[in-house]
C-alpha cells in the first residue's frame, strides 16, 4: 500500500478518519485557505503540490477582486471561478474570505452551505484573535481538527464515503 501523507496535524481520533478521506482529497481537492479581506492568509492547506498554485498570490488576487467589488459594485459575498483544470469557490463573510480550490469534476452538491458553515466556525473559534488583527498562521493551525471533521462531514453528505 502506498504511503499517504498526512495533511492535518490532528488528534488520534481524527487521524483515523483522516486516512479515509486523504485519497479523495488527493484526487479532487487542491487547497483551502482563509484570509482577511486585505489578503493576509490566516489558515491554509495545500493538498496537492501544483507548481502553478501560489496561495499567497491567489489570496492577494481574490482580495483585490473583493476590494474592487466594494468600491465599484458593492460588497461581494461569493465568487465562483472555473478554469480548465481548476475551480475556485470563494465566500466572503466576517471580513474574511474562504477559498476552496478543487478539480472541476468534484461533486459540488451542498458545497456552498458547507463553505459558509466552515467560515462561521473559523470566525467563532478565532474571533478574539481576528479582532486583534493577529496574523501569525501558527495561531490558527489548531483549526485542522475542525477542518478535517468538516471535510469528512461533506464527503459523507455527498455519499463519497
Amino acid at each position: 500500500m502506498e504511503q499517504i501523507k498526512t495533511y492535518f496535524r490532528v488528534s488520534n481520533e481524527i487521524h483515523t478518519m483522516n486516512l479515509k478521506i486523504q485519497r479523495i482529497l488527493d484526487k479532487y481537492l487542491l487547497g483551502i485557505f482563509i484570509a482577511r479581506k486585505g489578503g493576509d492568509i490566516l489558515y491554509s492547506k495545500q493538498f496537492q503540490k501544483e507548481k502553478s498554485l501560489n496561495l499567497d498570490l491567489m489570496s492577494n488576487f481574490i482580495s483585490a477582486l473583493s476590494l474592487f467589488g466594494e468600491e465599484n459594485i458593492g460588497d461581494i459575498k461569493r465568487i465562483f471561478v472555473e478554469g480548465l483544470n481548476l475551480t475556485m469557490n470563494i465566500v466572503a463573510e466576517h471580513d474574511l474570505i474562504l477559498t476552496i480550490l478543487f478539480r472541476p469534476d468534484m461533486t459540488q452538491d451542498f458545497l456552498d452551505e458547507e463553505i459558509h458553515k466552515g467560515l462561521d466556525l473559523f470566525y467563532n473559534e478565532y474571533k478574539t484573535q481576528i479582532d486583534k488583527m493577529l496574523t501569525n498562521q501558527a495561531i490558527y493551525q489548531k483549526f485542522d481538527d475542525k477542518m478535517a471533521v468538516l471535510i469528512h462531514s461533506y464527503l459523507v453528505r455527498i455519499n463519497a464515503l
